[in-house]
């Protein structure tokens, strides 16, 4: 118990300092790209290709964990981040950083679904949901500080500089997990646990079904905003701050997610659409400053409590047995609204504008309150 309690706050650790890394990554890449000269049709290709990648990644990843021992691949895993995030440093061109993006998104892909499996089996069944809670915080917490950190340094000392400093970053992280008492812990099913009658994925197939229209959003959000904000003027540094108020928000809506877990998945949901929903259409029509920073904000609170609702619900409804598979169809989902929504909205901007992409996702959020009324309330199947 003790030894759970210790691997479980390196864990913690491990998941910060790599998520600081994988967050700077995911917001300056495109800035990147567009101080080299990319459009929006070429920014969400450069999104897909990593969204792509990431979801490829992510099914193997938790059959993988449901197969063999968690703590090594975990480690293994993050090394092969590390090496992928170094590459970045190669990059000449934007075709150069479409073709690294996709080799990002499939080391990255790991690390979610391994992460959220072995704090969940760290866990007492009883604290399972304060457990997603931290573990939530934790790589939120590295989310806040990477897109700032980001915009200075890259600003300061140009994004060679940026990519070597988030590859030693990873390489810690990786260093944590093998010399922590996290690495002297040892997380297999045992045999008798890798059948089951049930199907695994059947008590939670509706939760990825809401998590869909989300995942929609958040590929525009990683992969096409930050590559607008610096379209319409504004600096790295800038980027980097009002991406880093939305995390901010982002963290700030995890702290009420267990009050939001009791008061019920499927009315949850609902107010976290409008909430996603409501800021999008503000998006669209305004440059300001001051402005994106509210909206942003708002869209980042939304963030914060509709993630942690959905992988509640599905943790507590898989079978323990399949976990590790679980996560990875959750993050799959995940990556293949990703990969979907870049492109579809680079194309919308080049056909339309800019702003009908934000009039449209707007109503894509609004499309989880109908879907969510097929959830199952309550206790959970496990």
């Amino acid at each position: 118990m003790a030894d759970n309690a210790a691997a479980q706050r390196a864990a913690y650790a491990v998941i910060f300092t790599i998520s600081l890394a994988v967050s700077t990554a995911m917001t300056m890449v495109p800035v990147y790209a567009e101080r080299m000269g990319a459009d929006y049709l070429t920014l969400g290709l450069m999104g897909a290709a990593a969204a792509v990648g990431y979801t490829v990644t992510t099914l193997v990843t938790g059959v993988l964990l449901d197969r063999y021992e968690k703590v090594r691949l975990y480690t293994l895993f993050n090394v092969a981040i590390a090496a992928s995030m170094l590459t970045l440093v190669l990059a000449r061109d934007v075709g150069d950083l479409i073709a690294l993006r996709l080799l990002l998104g499939l080391t990255t892909g790991t690390f979610w679904v391994s992460s959220s499996a072995i704090v969940a089996d760290l866990s007492q069944p009883e604290q399972l949901t304060h457990s997603i809670a931290v573990y939530n915080l934790s790589w939120m917490s590295g989310m806040v500080a990477g897109p700032l950190l980001g915009g200075l340094i890259g600003d300061a000392l140009g994004f060679t500089a940026l990519f070597t400093a988030v590859t030693l970053l990873v390489a810690a992280g990786a260093a944590i997990t093998a010399l922590s008492p996290l690495g002297r812990v040892r997380l297999m099913n045992s045999p008798g646990t890798k059948k089951t009658n049930r199907s695994p994925l059947g008590p939670v197939a509706w939760g990825y079904v809401c998590l869909f229209p989300y995942a929609l959003c958040c590929g525009v959000y990683f992969n096409i905003v930050p590559g607008h904000l610096g379209k319409v003027g504004f600096t790295a540094t800038t980027i980097g701050l009002l991406l880093t108020l939305s995390n901010a928000a982002k963290g700030a809506g995890f702290l009420g997610v267990e009050r939001l877990v009791r008061w019920g998945t499927r009315r949850s949901l609902a107010l976290i659409s409008v909430i996603l929903a409501a800021p999008l259409l503000v998006f669209a029509v305004t440059t300001d400053m001051v402005t994106m920073a509210l909206v942003l904000a708002v869209y980042g609170l939304g963030n914060g409590l509709i993630e942690p609702v959905i992988l509640n619900y599905i943790a507590q409804r898989a079978p323990a047995e399949s976990r590790g598979l679980a996560m990875g169809v959750y993050e799959t989902v995940f990556g293949v609204g990703s990969a979907i929504s870049p492109v579809a909205a680079g194309l919308v901007s080049e056909a339309w504008t800019v702003g009908s992409v934000y009039t449209l996702l707007a109503v894509v959020a609004l499309a989880t309150i109908p879907l969510s009324w097929w959830l199952e309330e309550g206790a959970g199947t496990r």
